[in-house]
């Protein structure tokens, strides 16, 4: 082998800190301990992995930023080797590097979170939210090895997991005509100002709900967040349409909304766990993945 976990490790902080500087001042080393390291890494594949900047900074090359994801790899798995080699046999230990999208962390991931440690108390979820395709560049960063999101355009070199199946709903202001009812179809919206979650991948989806069937939303309006939808549906400014129900209807201004099923058949949003295929789920992920199963199929 012609590298060493310490040259890795070296060379991950200087990308993580975004300097040799600041890579030396977080591991506690000198200076040019992190150089040497990432100097003979170079030397040793005949690879330039940064590109250097004044002050100390560097950034990656497109070659660096290929090798930066194999090297999170390693590492990952060498911390879970030698929690192996310390611990007792089957015990479940070390971190988790979750990237979970925005709509699913408020309603979910809290939950999931502790219960899971409370099952594996070694263990620690490190939580990256973003919306769809800041999820996806935490997985092919390598920086987040596991995602917890729905099934929308997912890249064909994932591995997913798939746990439950959430289908759109309406959602309304208490007072309005159609609260209550136990079906409404989508033609009889729109009209109405349409107050959709404008996220990369989330709006063509929403919006695919009404073009599949030959209509279209005469006026919108665009928000960035699950509970700013909630809270001007609340507050009579439109109506929404979403595939996850808090258990608390009321928002946060106080205002509350209605949950009512669109007539017909549309396509639901799957929720699943994703990870680049070419990765080793570790033995701390793969309880993980496990436990998501257990917790969605009694959700």
């Amino acid at each position: 082998m012609r590298y060493t976990l310490r040259q890795l490790t070296y060379f991950v902080a200087a990308s993580d800190h975004g300097s040799i500087s600041n890579a030396a001042r977080v591991l506690n080393v000198s200076q040019p301990s992190i150089s040497n390291a990432i100097i003979q890494l170079e030397k040793q594949y005949s690879v330039s992995l940064f590109l250097r900047r004044n002050s100390s900074g560097v950034r990656l090359t497109p070659s660096g930023e290929l090798l930066l994801r194999e090297a999170r790899s390693i590492l990952a798995h060498a911390n879970d080797f030698e929690a192996l080699a310390t611990s007792v046999v089957n015990e479940v230990t070390g971190d988790i590097r979750v990237a979970c999208f925005v709509n699913i962390a408020p309603v979910y991931m809290a939950s999931v979170t502790r219960l899971f440690q409370e099952k594996y108390p070694n263990t620690h979820v490190d939580m990256m939210i973003g919306n769809q395709q800041e999820v996806f560049d935490a997985i092919d960063s390598g920086r987040y090895e596991l995602g917890l999101t729905f099934d929308l355009d997912l890249p064909q070199d994932y591995r997913i997991d798939y746990f439950a199946s959430f289908p759109p709903q309406l959602i309304l202001p208490v007072g309005h005509r159609f609260a209550g009812k136990p079906a409404v179809p989508l033609k009889e919206m729109q009209q109405e100002p349409f107050v959709y979650l404008d996220l990369p991948h989330s709006s063509s989806y929403f919006f695919s709900l009404f073009t599949s069937q030959g209509l279209q939303v005469q006026r919108t309006v665009p928000v960035a967040s699950f509970e700013t939808i909630r809270s001007f549906v609340g507050n009579e400014l439109g109506f929404s349409i979403l595939n996850l129900m808090p258990k608390n209807q009321r928002n946060y201004d106080g205002t509350r909304v209605q949950y009512v099923p669109i007539e017909g058949a549309h396509r639901p949003l799957n929720l699943c766990a994703i990870s680049l295929k070419r990765n080793i789920y570790r033995r701390s992920t793969l309880a993980f993945i496990d436990h998501l199963k257990d917790f969605f199929s009694k959700a």
